[in-house]
């Protein structure tokens, strides 16, 4: 019976923590959306620019010279800039911000937190848990706060440590 109130102790634990998880993501809600969105939306609005400046550029010499060839080469050229400059601007403000490696992080923290649930469903499937059992939920327990944790802090979203 010790085994059980154990189990039901680590179950208590794993709920308070993704209870703490869960509060503390809506704490941080707008941070987290801003870093996503301007990751996402800058390189965007700069492949938009590069490609109306571009084009401005291709119909100039497309109506001034009026050579294919050079139109041919006006496109490539146009479409290397438009590519590399959306690419590195990308780069920057994924330095910058860490929107993408963020989502990945939180999906990292997901998976985390599913593993719990997963250990916590075959223990309970289980005749009698063991001590073996109950430690390694709160292992993957703690494991999920700490990678969430870790996670804002990385991105530059501080959280405390507090549960």
């Amino acid at each position: 019976m010790q085994s059980q109130v154990s189990l039901d102790e680590s179950i208590r634990l794993k709920n308070d923590l993704i209870e703490a998880i869960k509060q503390k993501s809506r704490q941080k809600t707008w941070p987290i959306l801003r870093a996503i969105l301007i990751t996402i939306i800058l390189p965007y609005a700069s492949f938009l620019a590069l490609w109306a400046v571009t084009n401005y550029a291709r119909e100039y010499v497309a109506i001034t010279f009026q050579d294919s060839s050079l139109n041919l080469m006006s496109l490539i050229s146009s479409l290397l800039l438009m590519v590399a400059g959306t690419y590195w601007v990308w780069r920057w403000v994924e330095r910058r911000f860490r929107g993408i490696a963020l989502v990945g992080r939180l999906m990292g923290v997901a998976q985390a937190v599913l593993a719990v649930e997963r250990q916590i469903d075959t223990v309970k499937g289980q005749a009698q848990a063991t001590e073996q059992d109950v430690q390694e939920i709160e292992r993957l327990a703690y494991a999920a706060w700490n990678q969430f944790v870790q996670s804002m802090r990385e991105a530059g979203i501080p959280v405390d440590d507090e549960r």
